[in-house]
């Protein structure tokens, strides 16, 4: 009891730091920690700003790269892919990203996909659902311009060209409204996981008599398919699927 109440304690006090502090000086008193090596200090401030509620891109991106200088891979790519999930096509994230996977067991040969999709989620992860957002409103108000000018002018080559215009910006807003709709959707799922255990045996069922599939190690990236108490399923890259429990997954 003495135990939890000392715990009870540590955590309430760090509770009351964040919440009577200002979050941009505790992020800036753990970057000065990062940058004098105290690795394990910063780790601990910037985790205390995520387990607040706090999210931000470089907030992630900052705590991956803390826990890969402290050799902790599978923590590390789980910062590294929350910080590219809010800001996707990142060049410094994915550098950093692929780095760590380098040093991850698992070599996992992703199942070939067809060309015009890969470039199509290429092309909509260029920018945020929200950019997609507000580039379909200004395509809207463009749309409503040009269709201004088809509905007063008089002269049929206005009238023609404004409502082209008016025609293909109309299209672009909503193909940028899907864009933002499916960008929101990849970051609301939360399907996507990182293995946290040294070596998982995937099963074929979910419980422990289940036959051992394939193995894991720590830092692969899995698809949570299903759920079942205790267990769920997972996809990997190149298409095989299992059970594993919970707790040796953490959702990006």
């Amino acid at each position: 009891m003495k135990l939890f109440k000392i715990f009870a304690s540590i955590v309430l006090v760090g509770f009351s730091l964040v919440s009577k502090s200002n979050p941009d000086s505790i992020f800036v008193k753990a970057n000065e920690q990062y940058s004098n090596s105290k690795f394990e200090e910063a780790a601990q401030l910037y985790q205390m700003l995520i387990d607040s509620g706090f999210q931000n891109v470089d907030l992630y991106y900052n705590l991956g790269n803390t826990y890969f200088k402290l050799g902790q891979i599978p923590q590390a790519i789980l910062n590294y892919e929350r910080a590219s999930l809010l800001r996707p096509g990142d060049e410094d994230i994915e550098f950093n990203l692929e780095m760590a996977k380098t040093f991850t067991v698992d070599r996992i040969e992703p199942l070939p996909e067809f060309v015009i999709i890969s470039w199509y989620r290429s092309f909509r992860g260029i920018f945020s659902s929200n950019s997609w957002a507000i580039i379909s409103v200004v395509l809207f108000s463009i749309t409503l311009v040009f269709g201004l000018f088809f509905w007063f002018s008089r002269t049929k080559a206005v009238k023609r060209l404004s409502f082209s215009i008016a025609l293909i910006t109309l299209f672009l807003t909503f193909a940028t409204l899907v864009f933002s709709n499916q960008e929101k959707k990849s970051l609301s799922q939360r399907n996507k996981a990182i293995i946290f255990e040294p070596v998982v045996a995937v099963k074929s069922s979910p419980d422990d008599s289940g036959k051992d599939i394939f193995i894991l190690h720590a830092g692969s990236k899995v698809t949570i398919t299903k759920t079942l108490g205790e267990w769920v399923e997972i996809r990997i890259a190149d298409g095989n699927k299992g059970w594993v429990q919970c707790v040796a997954v953490e959702l990006i």
